[in-house]
């Protein structure tokens, strides 16, 4: 067998034995392992292993008879299985690869653009929300001065679709005990006295800010930014260390409510 059809045969998935035993069958027909092992130069220890390679792949196939001997199929029906094999493999490998090597590549690679929206309507606010609940994956923080009674229910059975996030809630102290009661079921709760509007922030990446007006209109601003999460997460946590209980800040704050 020359170098070319040796290298040809390598790049279509044969091993250099399993290459050299189907040119020795194309060239005498059907042989025994013994034959194939002896005509080929294969160490006697490892020829049924490369027959059994080559009948996996597609290119050999074995008799029922005794002893056992091993035939070569066409050339033409042998690539096409071996094609047919490789094509399933790569795309089963293209799939993990993909799955689990594409969020890492994601973290790590710089973005270029960093979006700020400002967002208006509770509605509009909520759905913003629940965007940042579904991309979460390790830490939650949210800052609520009011909650109102009909969204408390809905707020929090979206928020226990979060599997092994640590969860933070900072509410004020004049809210009814039942929200405190509802929101230590899905994370640790601290009480302000009176706050600066509200928000949440999602693994330190996402950032969204609450707002009322004079006319007790929501607003809300929403950021991928690193440096305004990075912050927004900062004072939070500041805050949070001076909310062990109801009096853990100064007079010069006040409790902002969202209707």
């Amino acid at each position: 067998m020359n170098v070319k059809i040796q290298k040809a045969l390598r790049r279509v998935g044969l091993t250099r034995y399993e290459a050299d035993a189907y040119f020795i069958l194309l060239e005498r027909g059907p042989l025994t392992a013994k034959q194939i092992s002896l005509g080929a130069q294969i160490p006697y220890s490892k020829v049924y292993s490369v027959l059994s390679g080559l009948e996996k792949k597609g290119w050999v196939e074995a008799s029922g008879k005794r002893p056992t001997r091993y035939a070569p199929r066409s050339p033409e029906v042998a690539l096409k299985t071996a094609k047919d094999m490789l094509e399933a493999e790569w795309l089963k490998s293209e799939k993990t690869i993909v799955d689990e090597l594409m969020p890492l590549y994601e973290k790590m690679k710089p973005k270029e653009k960093y979006d700020i929206w400002i967002i208006r309507g509770l509605q509009n606010i909520l759905s913003k929300f629940k965007e940042m609940v579904n991309n979460c994956r390790q830490e939650m923080l949210i800052a609520f001065p009011y909650i109102p009674e009909e969204f408390l229910l809905g707020f929090h059975q979206l928020l226990n679709s979060l599997f092994n996030v640590n969860i933070r809630f900072m509410i004020c102290s004049g809210l009814d005990g039942s929200v405190y009661k509802i929101l230590s079921r899905t994370g640790e709760v601290r009480l302000r006295t009176k706050m600066f509007g509200g928000g949440a922030i999602s693994d330190g990446n996402e950032v969204l800010l609450l707002f009322s007006d004079e006319k007790a209109e929501v607003t809300a601003i929403w950021s991928d930014h690193p440096g305004l999460a990075g912050l927004a997460k900062e004072y939070f946590n500041y805050l949070w260390r001076e909310s062990e209980g109801e009096n853990g800040e100064s007079n010069s704050a006040r409790c902002l409510g969202i209707p």
